[in-house]
């Protein structure tokens, strides 16, 4: 026998021996950190990022898309509404100026303003408070079904206006009606929407999410109708909003009033 071959066959064997089993060690290496990440649950993964989150909703577990339609206004309706003027736009937006400023007094809260909504306004509690833009000197309710809220939606919206005395001098109106449902269906838990926004970097490192409730958003306008589909909202640090279609899980990013992309 050729020693001198026979060890070269040997070293050449223990060498594709070793190659073997660093393989092999390498692949059991990355298993394990694969099966580490995936046995990380998504509340660790919020823990690690100081994302604080508040308890989440159970319910519901079903929901409908809905229809609607812009509600048309029409002159006999503001028959009996005393000190304001009145005016129509288009059929479906109402504008008024009050004879007399309604002043809710320098350091008004929420309740102040339901009761002018609620009592001088058309239909005015099917109305939520949503938001007071400093910068404008106005504030948005937005209209409700059901107890759900049509997020950012400028068709079902009273916008009022404020003067510097912090008085309501006037308000715009719009609505939505023959609403109807179309057939209820499972939708995702708002923990699987939460999911959804943490793997697209939706929430980042110091987020707190604090409120979560369930409405609608636009999916498609059609001229003066709409489809609505069921949305989770999730408020962050109390004054951004991050919407989820609660049926296929997208999300709906907002760039500006009334514009949105589908991720």
């Amino acid at each position: 026998m050729d020693w001198s071959k026979a060890k070269t066959i040997f070293i050449i064997t223990f060498f594709i021996l070793d190659l073997f089993l660093l393989y092999q060690i390498y692949i059991q290496k990355y298993e394990n950190r694969y099966d580490l990440i995936k046995e990380t649950s998504i509340e660790e993964q919020l823990a690690a990022d100081n994302i604080k989150v508040k308890d989440l909703p159970d319910e519901p577990t079903k929901a409908s898309y809905v229809e609607a339609d812009s509600k048309q206004f029409k002159v006999e309706d503001f028959a009996k509404v005393v000190d304001q003027e009145v005016s129509i736009s288009n059929n479906t937006q109402i504008f008024s100026v009050l004879d007399t400023p309604y002043p809710l007094g320098e350091d008004w809260k929420q309740e102040d303003v339901d009761r002018f909504v609620h009592t001088n306004v058309q239909y005015g509690t099917y109305y939520v408070f949503w938001e007071h833009d400093a910068e404008k000197n106005t504030i948005t309710y937005y209209q409700t079904y059901n107890g759900k809220i049509f997020y950012e939606n400028k068709d079902a919206q009273v916008e009022l206006q404020l003067n510097e005395n912090n008085e309501i001098i006037s308000y715009s109106q719009t609505a939505l009606e023959n609403i109807q449902e179309i057939k209820e269906q499972e939708i995702i838990t708002a923990h699987d929407a939460m999911v959804v926004l943490y793997n697209k970097n939706h929430l980042k490192t110091g987020y707190e999410i604090s409120n979560v409730d369930l409405g609608y958003y636009t999916l498609v306008p059609i001229m003066s109708s709409q489809l609505l589909a069921p949305t989770w909202r999730f408020t962050i640090n109390g004054d951004t909003d991050l919407f989820v279609n609660a049926v296929e899980g997208y999300v709906f990013q907002v760039q500006d009033r009334g514009s949105q992309v589908l991720e």
